[in-house]
């Protein structure tokens, strides 16, 4: 072998092997054991729920499993709850925010200032500005980043929940304290919730919710990669290009919407649950608080209930007469009748329920079906 081939050859080894060496250094930096900072299960929640100011941006994978059909108009609420996909955020704060649900076709950006949401639809070449900051709507992207989901689930913590430390483990490069809620509360399907967090800060890094007497989490959502900076001010709220559609909204979904099509008025309890403080009692979405055992109850217009339901039946839902308790009126007892569709999963479960008066009622809830029967006998005049 000449001298020259020689030469040429060794060089190709070492630009080979320093291609090798970047390769594995991510799974080099992932294979490090995770340091644990010693901190107790009490003071990470603690911290978790503090870490609402602290700005981060950084690349999230989210995973679901729960099983969902497709239901009309509520693709963009029920569609990262299965499947795998992946986010982008920005944090400057609470009142300052961007997350970028990406795809293969482009991306759609939620952009929080505090007093309201931009949605951006690069595909639609559309920017909806959404008015206020209701307390009950349904989820989107921005609702599945770590910290987002996490401090919302740990803000439902009961004295009847047990909190308990896990191992560390390394995320997006980082370690991580580990905690787990177990959920004491029989009557929600969360079994557990495991937060890490980053130990200098407290933002969550990785969540995961598991059903109850499950071994693997339903939904999760983590970091791939995690910066504890606050970000650019052109990245949490980048200038759009002439000739983009805009347009205002004051409701941010399809249900938001549609519920302000009814009169019907809501009890302010429900199954033993008082109704959330500032969801209206009339034209509204309304949330009934039991921790994680909270449900959410939307009176439906009368053609959009009919879509639905046909979409439930659809997806293999059996329609179930509903036995209600007699009413009296006028000193004679009024027997009550009504029938429902019941979509189970894992960890979320929802409710079609049709009465006799003709009104039909959306409700949703991490709870045993039983719960949501309770709660549509409720319901009837």
């Amino acid at each position: 072998m000449s001298v020259v081939r020689r030469e040429a050859l060794r060089r190709w080894a070492v630009v080979g092997a320093f291609v090798a060496a970047l390769c594995a250094t991510p799974v080099a930096l992932a294979a490090l054991p995770a340091a644990s900072s010693g901190r107790d299960a009490a003071e990470q929640l603690r911290r978790v729920l503090a870490s609402g100011g602290r700005p981060h941006e950084g690349l999230i994978e989210v995973s679901g499993s729960l099983g969902l059909p497709d239901m009309p108009g509520l693709d963009e609420a029920t569609g990262p709850l299965h499947g795998t996909s992946r986010l982008r955020t920005w944090y400057d704060g609470p009142r300052r925010w961007r997350v970028a649900a990406l795809s293969t076709t482009g991306e759609r950006d939620y952009l929080g200032d505090g007093d309201g949401l931009d949605v951006w639809d690069y595909e639609r070449n559309q920017l909806t500005r959404v008015v206020g900051r209701p307390v009950v709507r349904l989820p989107n992207a921005s609702d599945l980043t770590p910290p987002s989901l996490g401090r919302r689930l740990l803000r439902l913590v009961r004295a009847s929940d047990k909190v308990t430390a896990l191992k560390s483990r390394r995320i997006a490069g980082k370690s991580a304290d580990g905690m787990r809620v177990t959920t004491g509360d029989s009557d929600t399907t969360v079994g557990a919730v495991d937060v890490w967090s980053d130990p200098s800060t407290g933002v969550p890094l990785e969540v995961h919710v598991l059903a109850r007497g499950a071994t693997r989490p339903a939904l999760s959502t983590r970091f791939l990669e995690f910066a504890a900076r606050r970000p650019a001010a052109d990245e949490v709220a980048p200038r759009p290009a002439r000739g983009l559609m805009r347009g205002t909204v004051d409701a941010p979904d399809l249900l938001s919407r549609l519920v302000t099509f009814t009169n019907l008025r809501l009890p302010d309890r429900l199954a033993g649950r008082a109704a959330m403080p500032g969801t209206a009692s009339v034209a509204s979405i309304r949330g009934y608080q039991g921790g994680f055992a909270s449900l959410a109850v939307a009176p439906l217009p009368p053609r959009y209930g009919q879509r639905l339901v046909g979409a439930a039946q659809d997806a293999g839902a059996d329609i179930t007469p509903l036995r209600l308790p007699a009413r009296s009126a006028g000193g004679s007892p009024i027997a009550h009748s009504g029938e429902y569709l019941m979509l189970t999963t894992p960890l979320l479960n929802a409710m079609l329920f049709h009465a006799d008066a003709g009104t039909t009622f959306l409700l949703v809830g991490a709870v045993r079906p039983d719960v949501l029967r309770t709660a549509a006998a409720e319901l009837t005049p």
